[in-house]
């Protein structure tokens, strides 16, 4: 069982985590990455071997991954967003590692420990 103190803590951390949550701002899910992609005429580099690189934009909806390209003024726009959602993860953990601690806190948690007996 835990102390008062303890638990007092706990919910302390629980407040905390839930007033950061209410001050999440806007947020998007997905990840920013670079495609090379070859632009087709003749006598670029890209001909060559040495590829164009493109921002895109991945996202996983509806278990179907859409993509979308971003290029360098849209993905400063859109990283943002994902350090935010990347934020909200982490406080739902966090709180999610908290509230498991209270409920762990409120039960025994099985039987009582037998007391051995002196040899």
């Amino acid at each position: 069982m835990m102390t008062l103190q303890d638990r007092h803590t706990l919910e302390q951390q629980r407040d905390a985590l839930l007033a950061e949550l209410r001050g999440l701002g806007n947020l998007m899910r997905g990840t920013i990455g670079t495609v090379g992609v070859k632009c087709g005429r003749p006598g670029c580099a890209c001909a060559q071997g040495v590829k164009h690189a493109k921002i895109h934009l991945s996202v996983n909806l509806h278990g179907r991954t859409r993509s979308c390209y971003l290029g360098r003024e849209r993905e400063a726009v859109v990283a943002p967003l994902i350090a935010e959602y990347e934020r909200a993860w982490r406080l739902i953990t966090d709180l999610t590692a908290v509230n498991l601690a209270l409920l762990r806190g409120t039960h025994p948690g099985g039987r009582p420990p037998t007391r051995r007996a002196a040899r």
